[in-house]
């Protein structure tokens, strides 16, 4: 942070930035109570499932003025999934990217005599079952299906109904349609999965993010959901692991969910001309490309993933592709409550998953109660 502080007020003298650092874990609610008591800082951070949210609280400041201003080559080196709007207004520029593809043991492959990962449903189910060994405790994967943190259905949920060809929101309408026969089979496929198959590592209701993560890095489970992030993250948890990432696994079609990490302009910054200045520099090519090799996260830009430096990094590369296959989307953007809708479908697929809806019923359910959730934003 030092670094990226000492290359902005070199390049913008006229700005003092101070950096305020706060956890992860409670942040969404902490900057609430900041707004509500009139203290957010001049630029805040916040992750994809927020933007809508905050916009329709009053928190954000529009961004379209300003960017309206920048050379043409500025947005087009962004990924196209963040040039998307909030009822017609630019919110936020990210800082950081990626899309959800898949990790997966080389060690465990070469002892079940895998040659290689699998790239379609069905040698997905396949290599799945070959793998799991429940006497020496090796699963093909956790299944993370724990209501908090809510981006769950991030990993395991969301990437199969767009691979199965079905769509989260249709955007013409506003509303709800994964609980069309295309998202029906995706859930359908997965209960099978963890019900009949058994692949999973045992708690798949109480298993989340964090039990994920650190079931991998043990070295016993074969496969993963995850996105760049979770390169540093095993690189802490067990630096001598072997594993390798590829994308997806394909159904009808390819798909995969984009998260990223945005900036914005708050609506209470007390210098918003300054405050634009550092988010427009953090999501150029010049404080994006120290931001990734700093932190070690996937970068927002299409000019720095390009960059030779980045090239050299194998296991990002999986993500570069994954991004350019069709249906690589972050409907998040257009969630006016993404944390409570992705609640709503965490307690529906839970449902399924413990017999207590068919995964039609489930879908349904979750449809109703965010388009509530929708209707009520327009």
């Amino acid at each position: 942070m030092s670094e990226l502080k000492s290359a902005f007020e070199k390049a913008t003298p006229e700005v003092n930035l101070v950096l305020v650092d706060s956890p992860f874990t409670g942040f969404h609610d902490k900057a609430l109570v900041l707004y509500q008591a009139k203290k957010l800082s001049d630029v805040l951070m916040v992750q994809v499932d927020w933007v809508a949210e905050f916009a329709d609280l009053g928190m954000l400041e529009p961004l379209d003025d300003w960017i309206a201003k920048e050379p043409k080559s500025f947005l087009e080196n962004i990924p196209f999934t963040f040039h998307q709007k909030w009822r017609g207004k630019q919110y936020y520029l990210p800082v950081e990217s990626g899309a959800v593809a898949l990790f997966y043991n080389t060690e465990i492959f070469k002892e079940a005599g895998i040659a290689g990962p699998p790239k379609t449903w069905d040698e997905f189910a396949e290599v799945a079952r070959k793998v799991t060994n429940p006497e020496k405790k090796i699963y093909a994967v956790t299944g993370t299906l724990q209501s908090e943190p809510p981006t769950n259905m991030t990993y395991e949920i969301y990437p199969l109904i767009l691979q199965a060809s079905g769509t989260l929101i249709d955007e013409k309408t506003n509303r709800a349609v994964f609980n069309s026969p295309e998202g029906v089979k995706a859930i359908e496929w997965y209960i099978d999965r963890i019900n009949k198959d058994k692949i999973s590592v045992p708690g798949v209701l109480s298993n989340g993010e964090k039990e994920k993560r650190a079931n991998f890095a043990s070295g016993n489970i074969a496969m993963m959901f995850e996105g760049p992030w979770g390169i540093a993250i095993q690189r802490q948890l067990n630096p001598n692991l072997k594993y390798d990432i590829t994308t997806l696994p394909k159904g009808e079609t390819t798909g995969t969910m984009v998260r990223g990490s945005l900036n914005t302009v708050t609506a209470q910054a007390q210098d918003k001309e300054a405050a634009w200045k550092f988010v427009r520099w953090m999501s150029g090519p010049e404080g994006n490309a120290i931001w990734a090799r700093c932190t070690g996260s996937f970068p927002a830009r299409h000019d720095v993933s390009n960059q030779d430096w980045f090239k050299e990094k194998p296991l990002f590369q999986a993500f570069v592709k994954q991004m350019e296959l069709p249906n690589a989307r972050s409907p998040f953007l257009g969630m006016p409550n993404a944390v409570q809708m992705n609640k709503i479908m965490t307690t529906e697929v839970q449902n399924a998953v413990q017999g207590k809806k068919t995964a039609k019923q489930a879908l349904d359910d979750a449809a109703a109660e965010w388009n509530k959730i929708l209707s009520s934003a327009k």
